[in-house]
């Protein structure tokens, strides 16, 4: 199943249309909001399930799915990079292409039992790196993230920003690997789009995320400035 958070975006929401079938999760006050903008696969959600961690643990606890990918609402562009003799060309894949990429990765994490695969998520599809297509010490971030459900793996509900990061650290300390996709890549929006986590996230909210995760995780995360934000970090292995 692919799961698509959203909140306060539905004339804005673009991600159901880059991967028809997937499902879009709003608050339960706003499926009239987003059927009426065109979204068809709607699913509300209490509306007392508030934040993006609780939001995303609420779509995993009401799936039976084993296998689920988290997706942001804001896609701006994504694709692939293939190698042709020593260059590299970006391929724009959408649709059924793009969940078959999916499914391999899935059947990758389940022969290497391990609970977690995601893509490329950085601002510029240049991040990508296809001559080593996958990582294992990495992070990915929940903009693209796939999960083995039959895992029971969750999203530490502490953690109202960098949620994804924590869970990345945690799972690597556990299962000793990731999976991190280095042809892929999926690309969002972020800053430049309100409503989502924009709503609440604040500076205050994201200095004591990544203090708490360097507390964790001694010696595995460091602040890094990238893009003008002094939030952006990166994992020091």
């Amino acid at each position: 199943m692919i799961a698509i958070p959203s909140k306060g975006r539905a004339a804005a929401c673009k991600s159901h249309r880059f991967l028809p079938g997937a499902v879009v999760y709003v608050p339960a006050l706003e499926v009239d909001a987003y059927r009426a903008c065109g979204v068809e696969s709607v699913v509300g959600v209490p509306n007392d399930v508030l934040g993006i961690t609780r939001t995303r643990n609420w779509i995993l606890d009401h799936t039976d799915d084993p296998w689920v990918v988290m997706v942001d609402d804001d896609v701006k562009v994504a694709g692939w990079v293939r190698l042709d003799a020593h260059s590299m060309k970006h391929l724009k894949l959408r649709g059924e292409a793009f969940v078959s990429e999916f499914r391999k990765l899935f059947e990758l994490i389940e022969d290497l039992d391990i609970r977690v695969w995601g893509t490329a998520t950085d601002g510029a599809p240049r991040s990508v790196y296809p001559w080593n297509p996958f990582r294992f010490r990495s992070y990915v971030t929940a903009s693209c993230m796939g999960l083995r459900n039959d895992t029971r793996v969750r999203f530490d509900e502490s953690f109202r920003v960098k949620e994804d990061y924590e869970l990345c650290l945690r799972c690597i300390k556990e299962d000793g690997a990731i999976l991190s996709a280095q042809y892929l890549y999926w690309v969002n929006s972020h800053w430049g789009d309100t409503g989502g986590c924009a709503d609440y996230r604040t500076q205050e909210l994201e200095r004591d995320a990544i203090a708490r995760l360097m507390r964790m995780y001694p010696g595995l995360i460091r602040r890094v400035v990238r893009g003008g934000s002094e939030f952006s970090i990166q994992l020091d292995f």
